[in-house]
C-alpha cells in the first residue's frame, strides 16, 4: 500500500501530541488537516521558525503524495484489523542473534544495532537525529538526558529520529539499564523485535520480575507471532500488577484470537481501568461491551470543595415557635443576601450569554442555505478545543442521570421535599380550621357582642401554639432532614458536573458554567427555609427587634491545581487538568506552545506508555530500580497522548517527573519501514 507521509508539525513537539480528535477518514479530510497544521506553523514568529530550522526541523508540512486514495487513508488510519495477532514469523525468529550478552559484550552489540538502525531509517530522519544528538553532546548533556529526548521524539510520533538518538545514548553509556531497556522497546515497536530480544534477556537476568522488562519481552515475542511465549511473560506482569495497561491490552488480543471473548473483554477493561485511550473504548465496543463511566478512573483527585460550596452555612434552624420568632431576622437576612448574590451572578453571566449568542449567529450564518450533506461535512471537519479526558467526561456526564447516578439521586431528594410540601399544602387549611374549632370560645352569658352559647371566636395564642407544634412535628422536622439530604445531593451533583464539564468545554463556556453552578447552589440554599407558622399575629411571642449578624459566604474561584509535567530535558509536556502544552528550553531554543494534534498523514503509528520517577536534583534510580513507588506515566497511541497518570506516592496535585524514564512497549510493530530485516 502507498505510504502517506508523516506530518511534521515540529520535531520537538509533534502533531500527534494531543488526543481524541476525529481522525480523517478520506483524502479530502487529510488535506484539510494538512492545511490546519500549516496554519498553526505559520503563526510561529520568524525567530521561532529560525530556531527550528537550525535544528534541522522543517516548518513546511509535506503534502500528500499523488495517487493516494480514500481507501489508502482509511486503511492507514484504522491500522488494519482491530484484533489481528501476528502470524508466526519464522524468518525473524531464525534471525534472532544466538548470543548471551554480558556486561563486557553489550557495547559491541550496541554498535551492531546502531549500524542496523542507520541502514534502516530514512536519510532525513538520520540527519535530524544527528543534529539533535550533536547539539546535546556538544553541550555536555548526560546520556540519560539524551535518552529522554529520544523518548520524547517517540511519544510525538517520530520513531526513526527517536531510535537513532536512543542508540547513540546507549553507545555513550552501555551500562545504563534504563537506556538499554528503552532502546530494546524502540527496536521491538519499530519492527525489529528479533534484534531486541538479546538485550531484553540480558536485562531480565539483571532485574528478574521487573514488570517493564517482562512486558517488553512479552511484546517482542508477540510481534514475532510467538503468542505462547508472549503470554508467559505477560502473565507474570499481570500477577505483579493486575491493571498493567499494555500487558492487558495484548492479552486481550491473544484471548480474542482464541475465541475467548469474555476473557478478552475483562483484559481490555483492566487495561482501560488504569490508563485511558480511544482505542480501548473502540476495542471494547467491537467486543460487544459498552463502556461505563465506572470502568475508567478519575483523571485526578477531585477538589473536595470546588467553588467553596461547603463554606455556605444556613442560619440556625428553629425547632419550635419560640425559636422561629427568635431566628426570623437571620433567615430574612439570609434569603435577601441569597437573592442579591443571585442577581449579581446573573449580571456576571450577561457577557458570556452575549458571546454565546454571537457565536450561534455565526454558526447559523455559516450553515444557512447549506444542504444536509454539506452541513454534515462541515461539522465533521470542525476543530474543537480538545482535552485529553473529554470522552471520559462525556461518558460520566451521560450516566449521571441514570438510575442511582448523582443526578438521579438529586431528583429523588427534590421529590421528597416536594412531597412533604404538597402534603402540607393539602392539609394546612383543614388543620387550622379544626384547631380553631377545638379552641373556640362560647359566650357564657349574653352581652352586647354575643348571645349566651354563641361562638365568639378562639384563643389566638393557644391555637398558634398548637398549630406550630403540629407543623414542626409533622412537617418542619422531617422537612429539615429532607433539606439536608437535598443539599447533600445538590452538592454532589454540582461538584461532579463541574469536575467532568471542565474536560468537555472550552475555557469561556466553562467560566459561564461555573457561574451557573453558583446560581444553582444559591437557588437550592434559598429554598430550604422552614415552614413559617406565625399565622395568628405577633401578640403571643414578639419577634426580636434586632439587626441580624448573619453574613452569607463568598464563593471561591476554581482554578486548575492538577498539573503533571513530564520533563524530557530540552522540552516538557505539561498537562493541566487535561489540557496539554509544550514548553521547551535547550540553549537558544526556548519557547512555549499550546497546541492540538491533527493526526493527519501518518502512515504508521506506535503505542505504548512512558513512566518516569519523580523529579530530583540529580539523576537517581530509574524506573527499573525504583519500580512504581512514586512517579507518573503517559499513555500514547495513534491519537497522540491520551492519558497522564500518577502512581504510588506521587498521587498529589502537582507532579513533575524527569530523571530516568522507561518506555513500555505497546502491542504494535513495524513503525519503521526499514526495520524487520
Amino acid at each position: 500500500m502507498k505510504q502517506i507521509n508523516t506530518l511534521i508539525i515540529a520535531t520537538l513537539f509533534a502533531s500527534a501530541a494531543f488526543g481524541q480528535q476525529k481522525n480523517p477518514s478520506n483524502k479530502k479530510e487529510v488535506d484539510d488537516k494538512i492545511k490546519q497544521a500549516q496554519g498553526q506553523l505559520n503563526k510561529l514568529t520568524p525567530e521561532q521558525k529560525k530556531m527550528l530550522e537550525q535544528m534541522g526541523m522543517s516548518t513546511k508540512v509535506p503534502s500528500m503524495p499523488t495517487g493516494i486514495t480514500d481507501a489508502d487513508v482509511k486503511t492507514t488510519i484504522s491500522g488494519g484489523g482491530a484484533f489481528d495477532v501476528p502470524s508466526k514469523n519464522n524468518t525473524l525468529i531464525s534471525a534472532i542473534p544466538q548470543i548471551t550478552l554480558t556486561a563486557a559484550t553489550v557495547p559491541a552489540y550496541i554498535k551492531i544495532l546502531n549500524d542496523y538502525v542507520e541502514k534502516g531509517i530514512a536519510n532525513d530522519a538520520k540527519q535530524v537525529g544527528q543534529n539533535v544528538y550533536s547539539y546535546f553532546k556538544t553541550n555536555k548533556y548526560k546520556p540519560e538526558i539524551i535518552g529522554n529526548e529520544g523518548i520524547g521524539f517517540w511519544t510525538t510520533g517520530q520513531p526513526e529520529v527517536a531510535v537513532y538518538i536512543m542508540g547513540r545514548a546507549c553507545a555513550d553509556n552501555s551500562s545504563d539499564a534504563d537506556l538499554l531497556s528503552n532502546f530494546a522497546a524502540m527496536l521491538s515497536m519499530g519492527g525489529a523485535p528479533h534484534r531486541a530480544i538479546p538485550l531484553l534477556e540480558y536485562l531480565n537476568k539483571q532485574y528478574p520480575d521487573n514488570t517493564t522488562i517482562l512486558n517488553n519481552l512479552g511484546q517482542a515475542w508477540f510481534y514475532l507471532g510467538e503468542t505462547d511465549k508472549a503470554n508467559t511473560n505477560l502473565e507474570k506482569v499481570i500477577k505483579a500488577f493486575a491493571y498493567h495497561p499494555q500487558a492487558n491490552y495484548t492479552q486481550c488480543l491473544i484471548q480474542q484470537s482464541k475465541g475467548n471473548t469474555t476473557q478478552a473483554v475483562e483484559k481490555m477493561k483492566n487495561s482501560l481501568a488504569y490508563s485511558f485511550s480511544l482505542d480501548k473504548i473502540n476495542m471494547l465496543r467491537k467486543l460487544g461491551y459498552k463502556v461505563k463511566g465506572s470502568d475508567m478512573r478519575k483523571p485526578f483527585r477531585p477538589d473536595p470543595n470546588p467553588l467553596g460550596l461547603k463554606n455556605f452555612v444556613r442560619p440556625d434552624v428553629p425547632t419550635s415557635y419560640e425559636d422561629e420568632m427568635r431566628l426570623k431576622v437571620d433567615w430574612d437576612a439570609f434569603q435577601k443576601q441569597v437573592g442579591d448574590q443571585s442577581m449579581a451572578l446573573a449580571k456576571e453571566m450577561i457577557p458570556y450569554q452575549q458571546a454565546a449568542a454571537a457565536k450561534a449567529a455565526q454558526a447559523y450564518k455559516k450553515f444557512d442555505n447549506k444542504g444536509l450533506k454539506e452541513i454534515s461535512e462541515m461539522k465533521a471537519n470542525s476543530v474543537l478545543s480538545d482535552n485529553l479526558y473529554r470522552i471520559v467526561g462525556e461518558k460520566n456526564l451521560e450516566e449521571m442521570n441514570k438510575d442511582e447516578g448523582v443526578g438521579y439521586r438529586f431528583k429523588k431528594a427534590k421529590a421528597q421535599v416536594d412531597s412533604l410540601m404538597k402534603d402540607f399544602m393539602a392539609k394546612d387549611e383543614a388543620q387550622r380550621k379544626n384547631l380553631e374549632k377545638q379552641n373556640s370560645i362560647i359566650a357564657d352569658k349574653e352581652t352586647e357582642l354575643a348571645k349566651k352559647g354563641e361562638n365568639i371566636g378562639y384563643d389566638n395564642c393557644k391555637v398558634q401554639q398548637q398549630y406550630s407544634e403540629w407543623v414542626y412535628k409533622n412537617y418542619n422536622k422531617p422537612l429539615e432532614a429532607a433539606y439536608q439530604n437535598f443539599l447533600h445531593q445538590a452538592y454532589l451533583k454540582i461538584t461532579e458536573e463541574l469536575y467532568w464539564e471542565q474536560f468537555t468545554m472550552d475555557d469561556a463556556t466553562f467560566e459561564a458554567t461555573k457561574i451557573a453552578a453558583k446560581k444553582e447552589w444559591l437557588g437550592v440554599l434559598g429554598n430550604t427555609r422552614y415552614i413559617a407558622t406565625n399565622k395568628y399575629g405577633n401578640n403571643c411571642i414578639a419577634a426580636e427587634n434586632k439587626d441580624s449578624g448573619y453574613k452569607l459566604a463568598d464563593f471561591d474561584d476554581m482554578h486548575c491545581t492538577h498539573i503533571s509535567t513530564l520533563d524530557f530535558g530540552a522540552y516538557k509536556q505539561i498537562v493541566a487538568c487535561g489540557k496539554m502544552r509544550v514548553e521547551f528550553d535547550a540553549g537558544k531554543l526556548k519557547g512555549s506552545f499550546d497546541f492540538k494534534s491533527d493526526n493527519a498523514g501518518k502512515d504508521k503509528f506506535v503505542k505504548g506508555t512512558v513512566e518516569a520517577t519523580v523529579i530530583d536534583k540529580s539523576i537517581g534510580k530509574g524506573p527499573l530500580e525504583a519500580s512504581a513507588k512514586a512517579g507518573m506515566g503517559m499513555e500514547f497511541t495513534s491519537h497522540g497522548v491520551e492519558d497522564v497518570y500518577v502512581s504510588g506516592e506521587a498521587s498529589v496535585a502537582n507532579v513533575s517527573a524527569s530523571g530516568r524514564m522507561s518506555l513500555i512497549s505497546g502491542n504494535m510493530s513495524g513503525a519503521i519501514s526499514g526495520f524487520g530485516k
